[in-house]
Order: C-alpha cells, then sequence, then structure tokens
C-alpha cells in the first residue's frame, strides 16, 4: 500500500465520520429506520412463510447436499397454493429491500453532496423498480458467469459492476446496459483501490462478529444470548453502515464523470483514482 493512496483513504474516511456528527436527521437514526424497513420486514415476512411452509427445512436439506430431499420438499412446496404465496412473498421481499437499499444510498449521495436528506428518500426510488430490478438481475447473471471460470475473474467482475448503482441514481434515465458498461469504464485501473478501501474495513468488521458471537460462545444458544447478539449487531450496524456508506459514496464522488468545470469537494488534489 502507498503512502499516498493511504492518506487518500484516511481523508475519505475522516469526511465521512465527519458528515455522521454533522448529518441531520442523526446518520444512526436514518439506519435504524432503514433497517426496520428492510432487515425487520423481510426478517417478519420470512418467519411468517417459514412457520407455514417447509422452507426451513428445504434449506437445511439444500446446505446438506440431500438431493432427494430437497426434491420432495419442492413438489410439496409446489403442491399448494400456500406455496406458490410463499415463493411470491419471498421474490417480493427481496424486489422491496433492494429498492430500498438504492435508497440509502441515495440518501447518502445526498448527504456527501451537502444536500437536504430525510427519511422519505428511503423509499424514492420505487419509481425506478424496474431499471433496479433489472440491474440487479443482470449483475448477478455477469458475475455468476464470471465466477464459472474461476472465483477470481468472478470477484473481479463483482468489482467492475459496483457504481451501477452510483450511475443509475445519478442519470435514472440512463439504460440498464449502458450503465453497467459506464460502471466498466469506470472502474478501469480502478478496482485495486476500492478493494483496498474495501479491505480497511476489515479490523471493524472482525471486532463486530467476534463481539456479535460472544454471547452465544458464553452462554450457548439460549434466548438471551440471541438477544444480546442481535442487540450488538444492531448496535455496530448504527455506526458501520453510514461509516462504509459514506466513504464509498465519497469514493465515487471523488472519480465520477462530471461536466466541464464542475468540481466536487471530494475530489482528492493529486488522485491516483
Amino acid at each position: 500500500m502507498n503512502q499516498h493512496g493511504s492518506t487518500e483513504r484516511a481523508v475519505l474516511k475522516a469526511r465521512a465520520k465527519e458528515l455522521m456528527k454533522t448529518v441531520r436527521p442523526a446518520a444512526w437514526l436514518m439506519v435504524l429506520v432503514y433497517m426496520a424497513a428492510t432487515n425487520l420486514v423481510s426478517g417478519i415476512v420470512e418467519s411468517g412463510i417459514a412457520a407455514n411452509t417447509n422452507i426451513e427445512l428445504l434449506s437445511y436439506y439444500a446446505s446438506q447436499g440431500d438431493t432427494y430431499m430437497v426434491g420432495s420438499l419442492i413438489r410439496e412446496l409446489f403442491a399448494s397454493p400456500g406455496g406458490y404465496l410463499a415463493i411470491f412473498l419471498s421474490i417480493a421481499v427481496t424486489l422491496y429491500t433492494t429498492v430500498v437499499d438504492y435508497g440509502y444510498v441515495s440518501y447518502s449521495m445526498r448527504v456527501v453532496r451537502n444536500k437536504q436528506a430525510g427519511y422519505g428518500e428511503l423509499f424514492s426510488r420505487f419509481y425506478m423498480a424496474g431499471k433496479i430490478i433489472l440491474s440487479l438481475v443482470l449483475e448477478v447473471v455477469f458475475v455468476s458467469l464470471w465466477s464459472m471460470l474461476f472465483i477470481i475473474p468472478g470477484i473481479i467482475a463483482a468489482y467492475r459492476y459496483r457504481m451501477v448503482i452510483y450511475l443509475l441514481l445519478d442519470d435514472p434515465d440512463c439504460p440498464v446496459l449502458e450503465a453497467f458498461q459506464r460502471s466498466k469504464l469506470l472502474m478501469m485501473g480502478r478496482k485495486m483501490e476500492l478493494f483496498q478501501l474495501d479491505f480497511s474495513f476489515f479490523g471493524w468488521l472482525l471486532l463486530a462478529a467476534l463481539l456479535i458471537d460472544l454471547p452465544v460462545t458464553l452462554l450457548g444458544m439460549t434466548p438471551g444470548a440471541n438477544l444480546l447478539s442481535n442487540v450488538i449487531m444492531v448496535a455496530f450496524n448504527l455506526f458501520l453502515v453510514p461509516y462504509q456508506q459514506f466513504t464509498f459514496t465519497g469514493w465515487y464522488e471523488a472519480i465520477r464523470p462530471r461536466e466541464v468545470g464542475q468540481t466536487s469537494d471530494y475530489e482528492i488534489e493529486n488522485s491516483s483514482f
């Protein structure tokens, strides 16, 4: 890691922390609403589905590689209208949370650009639902195809298309395939820089994982231990989610294409991006 790259990452992360202190509504409160709108909603729906179907058993036998039981449970799932409803709800909640994810990134872009951003921004991108869903499907397909060659090409493909979400939010009229092409061009020569930025959060993620697992390790799989683990996970997310998202958005802001003469507070002097 060169000193210049390290300094750039330090600047981006310092600015992200400053935004977390000054933005209103508070960054942690926005994350709390965001988590309630995504994780809580999807958790409730999936719990209801699991309680009325054999989805959990299906997941278990699939992880065990038991094709006979998987096939049997799939036939049973499709044998009743409830099975079709469960599949429909699973797909619907996945698409819903994806659109809200875009809303949170849109919120972070407004914050980084010193624009007013409220809770409504989380739900501001449903008019783009078609493009968002198509971009999700295409990214899964492209990355999966590259991953079939080997894991490294799959990882490279994932980084190649990381900017699609930002480019679509910046230009909602942009065709989805064009956004993928723009992301590919934008990330040329920059994948390692973004990988290093990702890796700079590894310590925080490792600490979070260790502390989240600690109650279960000490107390076993008890209701109290699970509750404490969930509380620790939420507490870390209230800090880590905006810290990471503001940092990554700042990175995009530093490299994004802009009109002649247009500048950004996030452009770093003598940047190697």
